[in-house]
């Protein structure tokens, strides 16, 4: 079955043991964790212990099958339900749950993880299908669901949100939502002995764009063709751990919004105009950004510069080489195809 967001909370706050099986998957690899975090606190006190809790890796289930039955049939020394987290799942994994679910021995509860996950996938029609097991998707956050977060973390310290401030929350968070939810908790410390209404001074003073960010330390200098600056934004961003994958996809996201005006502007629609259907709308920094880089892409440049991002994602995903270096020459081929003209 599919778990909508409510069926998921009352799952949570009620775990129902006919369900022996979940699976988590989407782009927004935060709300991914978030959410497993949830399921895992709720069928055990400490998601941490070691009695009631086993963590594998798809890659060595694959290699010993059978370890699942037997962590689903293990039976805790201290009591209580135990349950199995598998991380790293794939379409490759689906004919072992499928066999899995058919007949599950003991009462353990598997967990999965996975990354986004197309609707022809294997492994997602597996647990969509079983009647003992369920799926729920993680894609980024829209508008409507970033004003949910935002009033729901901010809502218990008694702050509310001028629309002004909102807008401008809209505009920089919803890429990863453990990212959007720590950030919203540091607006709330900062506003400690502030007052109770947040205004747009007081949202920029604290909660920064990070997509804008990263993409100005890595895919700005890509779009730009600074392959100077684009060396030292790889080497900075290797040295502080940012994950490679997630700058493809920033990276994506913002051409993505490029090739949007670009395409609106040849059609005849005037620039101005074209900006408007940005959602969420762009700042005053992104939008003199983009007027730049439009100078140095056409429509069809940046077609095949989202082509090449794509399947780089892809590479990092299936072929086992290493994702910075994958990432690295993605970028390098757009730095190049920027400075053509």
């Amino acid at each position: 079955m599919k778990f909508t967001p409510a069926q998921l909370k009352r799952f949570t706050d009620k775990p129902d043991d006919t369900l022996r099986a979940l699976l988590i998957f989407g782009a927004d690899e935060g709300l991914v964790r978030e959410r497993a975090t949830a399921v895992a606190r709720a069928i055990v006190d400490d998601p941490k212990d070691p009695f009631r809790v086993t963590e594998l890796e798809a890659a060595g289930l694959t290699a010993d099958p059978a370890r699942l039955a037997d962590e689903a049939a293990a039976i805790s020394m201290i009591g209580g339900r135990r349950l199995v987290r598998i991380s790293r799942a794939g379409d490759r994994m689906s004919g072992l749950f499928k066999e899995f679910l058919a007949n599950p021995p003991g009462d353990g509860f598997i967990l999965v993880t996975a990354d986004d996950l197309g609707r022809t996938s294997s492994l997602r029609k597996a647990f969509e299908e079983a009647p003992n097991s369920a799926v729920i998707e993680c894609g980024y956050d829209s508008a409507e669901t970033v004003d949910g977060l935002i009033d729901h973390v901010l809502a218990p310290h008694g702050l509310t949100v001028s629309e002004e401030a909102r807008m401008h929350l809209r505009a920089s968070l919803g890429g990863d939502r453990m990212i959007s939810r720590q950030e919203l908790e540091k607006l709330a410390l900062y506003m400690q002995g502030e007052g109770t209404s947040i205004s747009l001074e007081d949202a920029r003073a604290c909660v920064g764009d990070s997509s804008a960010e990263a993409f100005d330390a890595v895919g700005n200098a890509a779009a730009r063709g600074d392959l100077k600056g684009l060396i030292a934004a790889l080497a900075k961003a290797e040295e502080t751990g940012e994950s490679s994958v997630g700058l493809i996809r920033l990276t994506t996201r913002r051409l993505q919004r490029l090739h949007l005006v670009a395409s609106m502007a040849e059609r005849g629609t005037p620039l101005d105009a074209a900006f408007k259907a940005l959602k969420p709308p762009a700042f005053q920094r992104e939008g003199n950004e983009m007027r730049q880089l439009l100078n140095r892409w056409t429509v069809r440049k940046l077609a095949d510069a989202l082509a090449l991002l794509l399947e780089a994602e892809m590479m990092c995903k299936t072929t086992g080489m290493p994702a910075d270096a994958i990432t690295a020459r993605a970028m390098m081929r757009l730095a190049v195809a920027a400075r053509r003209n």
